[in-house]
């Protein structure tokens, strides 16, 4: 019985402390970014990893791109006029404790942008800024759509 309940909690466990962005990219729930399908984040990804610009298309049938991904960060382009930024906080022990989302819009000549901060398991937190201005050092920067 030792073992067994042993087995199940590492079961549990393992996943949570070997997330990479792709593994929170893939897994994030379609209410996050709701012009792309579970599938078109997939196919983002499988473009990425082959080092082609794919031909994906939103929910609108905008292109939509992985801009620049890592084991930590991400940034897409979800629409000519609007991107995603995500980075991940982990834990000294290396596990994801919080998933940071910045949402970019241009509309005219104003720059705007919100953030929200998840769980590792995706539940809004209390938490609306990112402490320190994790994106202060923004991959979108000079973003040619913008």
């Amino acid at each position: 019985m030792k073992y067994v309940m042993m087995f199940v909690l590492a079961m549990f466990v393992t996943p949570v402390l070997a997330q990479t962005m792709k593994e929170v990219w893939n897994t994030m729930p379609d209410s996050i970014m709701p012009l792309l399908s579970r599938n078109n984040r997939l196919d983002c990804v499988d473009y990425w990893e082959a080092g082609q610009q794919g031909d994906v298309k939103n929910r609108l049938e905008g292109k939509v791109a992985i801009l620049f991904m890592n084991e930590d960060s991400l940034a897409v382009a979800d629409t000519e006029l609007s991107s995603y930024e995500m980075k991940l906080k982990r834990s000294a022990g290396g596990s994801v404790q919080k998933i940071f989302v910045r949402h970019n819009v241009k509309i005219g000549d104003v720059k705007d942008w919100t953030e929200r901060v998840f769980s590792f398991d995706w539940q809004l937190l209390d938490e609306y800024a990112a402490p320190g201005d994790i994106f202060e050092n923004s991959l979108m920067k000079g973003a040619e759509f913008f």
